[in-house]
This record gives C-alpha cells, sequence and structure tokens, in this order.
C-alpha cells in the first residue's frame, strides 16, 4: 500500500473521527507485545512491518500537529482506514473539531511523553513483525446484512484466519500457520443478537475466525429490558428490530465451537471503575467464571469499556492474572500474560 500524503492521512483522521464507530467495522493494527522471551518474527510480516513503521512515525507528525491530545490509537485507525479496508470512510460534511479518540467519561488525557513511549513501543514492534490487523465490530443489523458478507469475503481473499492458539505459537516460535499472507482478526463486541444472526453466517462463509467480546450480564436480560440496559451501559445501538438485543448464552455456547470467545466484563465496564473487591468479583471474576462454564474453556482474551492497556496497579487487572485468560486486547495492542 502506498504511505499516503498528508492531506491523505488528515482526510483519513477526519472521516474516522467523524464516523459512528458502532456502525462499521474499524481496522486497526495492534503491536504484538508476546511477554518476555520473544522470538524474531518471521514472515510475512518482518518484511512489511519497518515500513509499516516509517508510517506510524510520519501519521503520528501529521496528527499531532492538527490535534495535540491524539493517541497512537488515532494513527493506527488512520493507517487501517487507508490500508485495510474494502472502502474507506466518508469523508464528512462537516470536519469534526477534535480527532482523537473517545475516551470513557472521567478518563483524563494522558500526558504527552506517555503517548510519545507508546509509538515507540509500536514503532518497536512493528519493525520486529510483531503485529496484527484487527477489524473492530459492535452491532450488525440485518439491514447492512449484504455489506457484511462482501466485506468479510474481501478480507478472506487477503487475510488468513487466526486463532488465539496461533497468536500464542507466535508468541513462542514468531511464525504463523499460513505464511503465505498475513492474518486478520474480525471482532465483535457486546453481546449483540446481530452478530450471531447477521455477521456469524457472513463469517462461517468467508472461512475468518471471528473473536466475539459479550459483556455477560447483556446475556442474562430479559429482551423487553436490553435496550434500556444498553442505553444505561455505553453500547451503540444502530437499529432497534422488535426482538432480542442480545445473543443468548445457548448461541454464545455454539459459536465457540468455531470461533473465539472472549471476557468483556459482565456490564461493559471500564477498569478505572473496577475499584473494589465487589466490583472485582462481579465484573471480573464471575464473568470470567460463566464463560468458561459455558464454552468448556477459559476465554481466549479480555478487554475493558475503552480498551486500556493492562496495568496490574488496578484491582480488576491484577486479578484477571489469576482466572486463566492468557491474552490482553487494547486499542494498540494484543498482549499475552504470564501463565
Amino acid at each position: 500500500m502506498s504511505p499516503g500524503t498528508d492531506p491523505d492521512h488528515l482526510g483519513a483522521a477526519r472521516a474516522v473521527a467523524a464516523e459512528d464507530e458502532e456502525r462499521a467495522g474499524v481496522a486497526t493494527y495492534l503491536r504484538i507485545d508476546p511477554g518476555p522471551g520473544a522470538t524474531p518474527a518471521a514472515e510475512p510480516d518482518a518484511a512489511d512491518g519497518p515500513e509499516l513503521a516509517d508510517r506510524v512515525r510520519a501519521v503520528w507528525d501529521v496528527l499531532t500537529a492538527a490535534d495535540p491530545e491524539v493517541s497512537v490509537q488515532d494513527v493506527l485507525a488512520v493507517l487501517g482506514d487507508l490500508e485495510l479496508r474494502p472502502t474507506p470512510a466518508r469523508t464528512p460534511e462537516r470536519p469534526p473539531e477534535r480527532l482523537s479518540t473517545w475516551r470513557p467519561p472521567g478518563a483524563p488525557v494522558p500526558p504527552r511523553a506517555v503517548r510519545d513511549a507508546e509509538v515507540g513501543q509500536v514503532v518497536d514492534a512493528f519493525v520486529a513483525g510483531r503485529l496484527l490487523r484487527v477489524v473492530n465490530y459492535h452491532d450488525t443489523p440485518a439491514s447492512r446484512g449484504e455489506e457484511f458478507r462482501r466485506e468479510l469475503l474481501w478480507y478472506a481473499e487477503r487475510f488468513a484466519p487466526v486463532r488465539a492458539a496461533d497468536v500464542h505459537a507466535f508468541c513462542t516460535t514468531g511464525r504463523w500457520p499460513d505464511a503465505s499472507r498475513p492474518g486478520i482478526v474480525p471482532a465483535f463486541y457486546d453481546g449483540f443478537a446481530s452478530a450471531v444472526q447477521v455477521a456469524l453466517p457472513a463469517l462461517e462463509e468467508a472461512g475468518l475466525v471471528g473473536w466475539f467480546y459479550p459483556p455477560t450480564d447483556f446475556l442474562d436480560v430479559p429482551p423487553a429490558r436490553q435496550r434500556e440496559f444498553a442505553r444505561a451501559h455505553e453500547y451503540g445501538v444502530l437499529e432497534h428490530p422488535p426482538g432480542r438485543l442480545a445473543m443468548t448464552w445457548e448461541e454464545l455456547t455454539e459459536l465457540s465451537r468455531r470461533h473465539e470467545v472472549c471476557g468483556h466484563t459482565a456490564t461493559h465496564a471500564a477498569s478505572a471503575d473496577v475499584d473494589s473487591p465487589g466490583r472485582v468479583v462481579s465484573e471480573v471474576l464471575d464473568p470470567v467464571r460463566r464463560l468458561t462454564a459455558a464454552i468448556g474453556r477459559a476465554p481466549a482474551s479480555w478487554a475493558w469499556l475503552g480498551g486500556t492497556e493492562h496495568d496490574p496497579s488496578r484491582p480488576g487487572d491484577a486479578a484477571l492474572a489469576a482466572t486463566g485468560v492468557r491474552l490482553w486486547t487494547s486499542n494498540t495492542s494484543l498482549r499475552r500474560l504470564p501463565g
């Protein structure tokens, strides 16, 4: 892919910032953090990584000049929009005032030095070929089913499916099972019924492996109250068809036979809000226990609302280490936890 120009980068940044992130597959790159003892990466991304790292630096310079509060997450979304999507985000009629990513209420903008360090971590990982392509979805309504189908088939023509076991093998050996093409993870957040009814058949037709992140309490709410629950817990709902908004536990168990199930708290919580022993139990330990019982194994990965990095100084993050969950998904990385 062409690295683009300053106008390309700013245009994509404005389009991604204006786009409702719940409405489209938001393509991005993640750095892989394999933990201590990492093995040097092999093809195909060891060749592509240094060029991608250069593009990260270039886009960072452009975006920080336009909006001093951007983070490396914004850079990765811009590159994902330009390089990984079949149809880039539409140019907005009214450009947004800010280019920086949405953050959970009360979450401060990290100091510039911290964000510069995050850029350095991403650059170092990409130079080494430790990267993964991801497309994040939320509600996938039936009215756009054919669009989702075409999009997933487009990805399947270009990229290989990725399972959690493939990530662990890469962290140990530096190699992916398909050496001929890079992998991609279509991720589906928030436990919507539409992910089962619309996205899952398209995934299986395409031969891709989906990673599903359901907040467990959502699956327990009676259908008549699911829209109220979604409004109260920062869900982005595109359409309100009659019937269920959430998938069922039976559907989750069935899809886990071919796809990855990951933890996303009980209610769609942010790490900073899980600040007491009771909240740790309700938002971390109980969801992991229930998912493990439903699918017969520990969840493949974990993600908080807002996609924060692992921080063992926070109670919820520290508690996860003892649950058997081995991967951590943030907005900028996929990290292997000690096991």
